[in-house]
């Protein structure tokens, strides 16, 4: 397993080093893990519309997206989530070790916000790098949440 980041530097527009680099990182089979595939869907079809040359590739990731939202609604609760089923709250029930509360950002909220005010800064700036470090951070522990849960489900 190995992990893969990609975060916009510049002010041009991201969408085809995202997607192509989305598509260099994933191999041609197996599950793409998410929580709440809305949202990553339909950057997907936005992305596939917006670049028809990359379509073919990213329809083909979109059909290998799994949803590990469901799977936690339907199959797992535990009193700790009060009622909530967002990665937030079942991660802490299933993996107590693994927190958001030491990362400089700790939600997805703070991670919109540190990218709006990492991208104003100059580049060379030790701020943008420490704010850059922290989104960086979240995004891994977001990553390795989903592995674990993952994981978790599958009795493993």
């Amino acid at each position: 397993m190995r992990h893969y980041e990609f975060l916009a530097e510049g002010e041009a527009d991201p969408r085809r080093d995202f997607a192509e680099s989305l598509i260099a990182c994933l191999s041609d089979s197996g599950p793409v893990l998410v929580y709440h595939a809305g949202f990553e869907n339909r950057i997907l079809r936005e992305t596939a519309a917006a670049f028809p040359d990359l379509a073919g590739k990213l329809d083909a990731i979109s059909e290998r997206v799994f949803d590990l939202l469901p799977l936690a609604r339907e199959h797992y609760y535990h009193p700790e989530m009060r009622g909530s089923w967002s990665l937030k709250s079942v991660l802490p029930a299933v993996a107590p070790n693994l927190t958001y509360e030491t990362l400089g950002v700790s939600n997805g909220l703070e991670a919109q916000a540190a990218f709006q005010k990492m991208m104003v800064l100059p580049k060379s700036s030790a701020e943008r790098e420490d704010l850059r470090r922290h989104i960086l951070e979240y995004c891994q522990l977001d990553t390795w949440a989903l592995v674990v849960l993952a994981r978790f489900f599958a009795g493993k």
